[in-house]
């Protein structure tokens, strides 16, 4: 069949199924073309191609690994490659920085085909992307570098300092290389964030660190969740979780019950996907395993928050209803916010609050929280969207939320609402 390579000896390996698609590929070496069978035609030079389908096969021992294949068009007519260096789409600009956790070779071009030195562990500056490499700034100008080892993208240097309230372990890069050391609560100076991580140098040099133990947790520290084991099996994301109690709450002998779920977000602080809820009862010092299910593929979320809907045997209150609801748009009075909390995570600022909305019934309201400086100027944007059923009563029913914005929010001097489209459903 045409467009379907046959397993041959040539292939050598098993085909998996083959899928349309119209992206481009750069291929940086000669590459050869092969037809249906896998036998080798003919040969294409360096240069872009539309790719018409994709597939990959299957190589090596065992259950081995999958090395990825194109059909694309050629004066031969139609021919699959399997390009040993190439790059999807094209070169995107970008403005951010990057850690390295290892020396790190650099080239002069993004094919990786002049090699020009080395890069020691550190932080450096991005300028553009391209599928996986990376064109950075480096005291002998811009050059090309593809990390073999972890490196993660969208640093923030920063200066700031972080109060520690409980001993801390510290890391040589987020998630990996614990140093085996620790500090004990005190004054951080932090010179970078990373998501949930702080970056700090010691005696050990750069460390990062973050501040609870595990993936997530709730704005008390009351329960944590470690978010590890997980895949997504095409419908949803299944998560075996660990999960114990807040630094808090480690001294405590008896077992605490505790409902929960937790919230996943992207790098833009847009809520991404939420999980199943749990119950579980957790005791001091020890980690509890639970599953849980996302209704989405959550496997590259930047931050996570543990929801409490029960702790210690009492349905966890979110509402405040002596707090005044002050935050108001002129031009529409029937929505209001009030009892605004914020806390910082490396990265992210956690905004929780309460609304409430004159109107009874089902509404659907769209709406801005601006975080605004002692000078006026906007430092964070958050958009609301506020949905009200049926059921909901009006005259100003208090409801809680909670939201995330990719940003230090905790100098904020005042907050303005403006209420950009309201809309009446059910009519």
């Amino acid at each position: 069949m045409p467009g379907q390579m046959a397993v041959t000896a040539q292939t050598a390996g098993v085909l998996q199924a083959a899928t349309s698609t119209d992206e481009s590929l750069m291929l940086f070496e000669t590459t050869a073309l092969r037809d249906d069978h896998g036998l080798e035609v003919g040969a294409v030079s360096p240069q872009k191609v539309r790719v018409l389908q994709t597939s990959s096969i299957r190589r090596g021992h065992g259950e081995g690994y999958l090395v990825p294949m194109y059909l694309i068009s050629t004066w031969l007519g139609d021919k699959w490659i399997i390009p040993n260096n190439a790059l999807k789409g094209s070169e995107e600009k970008i403005d951010t920085y990057l850690e390295l956790s290892h020396e790190e070779k650099l080239y002069a071009d993004p094919g990786l085909l002049s090699e020009k030195g080395t890069i020691g562990k550190q932080t450096v500056k991005v300028l553009s992307r391209w599928d996986g490499r990376y064109k950075i700034a480096t005291s002998d100008g811009e050059r090309w570098i593809a990390p073999r080892w972890l490196a993660v993208a969208g640093v923030n240097p920063i200066k700031a300092d972080v109060q520690l309230k409980e001993r801390t372990k510290l890391f040589y890069f987020p998630n990996e290389y614990d140093t085996g050391a620790s500090v004990s609560p005190q004054l951080m100076h932090v010179t970078a964030v990373w998501r949930d991580w702080y970056r700090a140098d010691s005696w050990l040099g750069p460390v990062w660190f973050r501040l609870h133990e595990l993936d997530a947790v709730d704005g008390g520290d009351n329960v944590e969740v470690g978010l590890g084991a997980r895949y997504f099996d095409g419908k949803q994301t299944q998560i075996r979780a660990q999960v114990q109690l807040g630094t808090k709450w480690r001294e405590q002998s008896k077992t605490i019950p505790a409902g929960f779920r937790v919230a996943f977000y992207d790098d833009k602080g847009e809520r991404i996907g939420v999980s199943s809820e749990a119950t579980v009862r957790l005791i001091s010092g020890k980690q509890t395993t639970v599953d849980l299910t996302v209704d989405q593929d959550i496997n590259q979320f930047a931050f996570a928050i543990v929801e409490l809907g029960m702790f210690n045997g009492k349905i966890t209150n979110l509402i405040a209803p002596g707090d005044p609801m002050a935050v108001v748009d002129a031009a529409n009075q029937d929505l209001r916010i009030g009892a605004i909390q914020v806390r910082q995570e490396g990265a992210f600022g956690v905004i929780a609050g309460q609304y409430a909305y004159k109107l009874a019934g089902a509404h659907h309201l769209l709406a801005d929280l601006s975080f605004l400086n002692a000078d006026g100027k906007s430092i964070a944007r958050m958009p609301l969207s506020l949905v009200f059923d049926d059921a909901y009563p009006g005259s100003g029913a208090l409801r809680p939320f909670e939201a995330v914005v990719p940003a230090d929010i905790t100098k904020y001097a005042s907050v303005s609402l403006k209420v950009l489209e309201v809309k009446q459903m059910n009519k």
